[in-house]
């Protein structure tokens, strides 16, 4: 198939549907170096106003099938076959003032949700995120009273009950009746070799090696019956008592690399497949660990080093601007197990840094 994948950063997509076998035009707002590795043809869009430039990508490209990549999962397209669940599913499982309803509502171990606004009576600490958004951007932890009162929402804000536990999520091919979990994958958040700051999403390992307590299964159960389509994801912390459900993502998650390193399926075949009703059959143990961490720039920069290597992805051109706190690049490891692939990717993160020093 000719496939458009489009979104604000798409490379980890069209790589699997690339290893698919698939014809893929991969339209994002970073063209990074490896994008054009996986891409017939590559076009970058502008991130402000990206999804008003949606519709004239699709018809300048006439594909047989379009992607709706981050960021634009809940836009519309007109005279094209869009494989990414409805509209108005999206929109309901991104809403984590919806979803811990209905987390409640149907059994399921869930973080208790209020809006920030009428939030009473608090108990402190606790946390404040976006109503909806992604990669723990905009996430903090409030301690008091006088934090609470100097945040000045731009958006619309919630606040949840601040649980400790391990970042987890499962992996699951959806098909609007039933779900597949096809990998559990430990989250890794906020890393601060990595540069990470507060709780931003900084990468995986992939299997999870933590105990499980039925965490596949229900997220299997959450699929299912929010009837999602495709490769969705469900994060979890994993506390004394038990899994707790964080949030629904029902579009193609960060974890895709870990989870194909890991375990050998092509996730974007297994996506396109379950548009037929067709769900993958359970896998088998991962044969070994696979890692990702996303590398976050310390302050404002230039690229001025060439950064390919064969376990870099995402690698900006050299001449790219990087702002503070912005993802630089990925990196990526296979190992034997969680602690051989962790101390890789601190390895390789550190030859980055170096290299990015040395090139000034």
């Amino acid at each position: 198939m000719r496939i458009l994948i489009i979104g604000i950063n798409v490379r980890h997509i069209v790589r699997s549907a690339s290893l698919a076998g698939h014809e893929v035009i991969a339209v994002d707002c970073y063209c990074d170096l490896d994008l054009k590795r996986y891409a017939k043809e590559t076009a970058r869009m502008p991130r402000e106003g990206a999804g008003d430039l949606l519709q004239f990508y699709v018809d300048q490209f006439c594909p047989d099938a379009v992607v709706l990549g981050p960021g634009l999962e809940e836009e519309s397209v007109k005279d094209a076959l869009v494989l990414n669940n409805p509209q108005e599913k999206t929109a309901q499982a991104s809403d984590k003032l919806w979803l811990a309803g209905w987390l409640e509502r149907n059994g399921f171990p869930f973080i208790k949700t209020q809006p920030l606004e009428s939030l009473s009576d608090p108990l402190y600490p606790f946390l404040v995120k976006p109503r909806k958004g992604a990669g723990g951007v905009g996430c903090r932890i409030v301690q008091d009273a006088c934090q609470q009162q100097a945040i000045r929402p731009e958006e619309e804000l919630i606040a949840q009950e601040l649980i400790s536990g391990l970042p987890a999520s499962v992996s699951v091919i959806g098909n609007g009746g039933k779900a597949r979990a096809i990998s559990s994958n430990e989250q890794l958040i906020g890393v601060p070799w990595a540069g990470a700051k507060g709780l931003r999403y900084s990468g995986n390992i992939t299997p999870l090696e933590a105990p499980q307590s039925g965490m596949e299964r229900m997220a299997e159960d959450i699929i299912s019956g929010l009837g999602l389509v495709g490769s969705n994801g469900v994060d979890f912390l994993l506390t004394e008592k038990g899994p707790v459900v964080v949030e629904v993502n029902s579009r193609f998650q960060g974890s895709l690399d870990t989870v194909e390193l890991s375990g050998g399926m092509n996730v974007f075949e297994a996506h396109l497949q379950s548009f037929h009703g067709k769900l993958p059959p359970k896998p088998a143990p991962a044969s070994r660990s696979a890692g990702r961490i996303i590398l976050y720039s310390p302050c404002d920069q230039t690229i001025e080093a060439d950064l390919v290597k064969n376990w870099t992805a995402d690698v900006p051109a050299t001449g790219s601007r990087i702002a503070a706190e912005d993802p630089i690049l990925s990196i990526l490891a296979t190992g034997a197990g969680r602690e051989d692939v962790l101390a890789k990717l601190k390895t390789r993160s550190a030859t980055i840094c170096d290299m990015l020093k040395k090139a000034k």
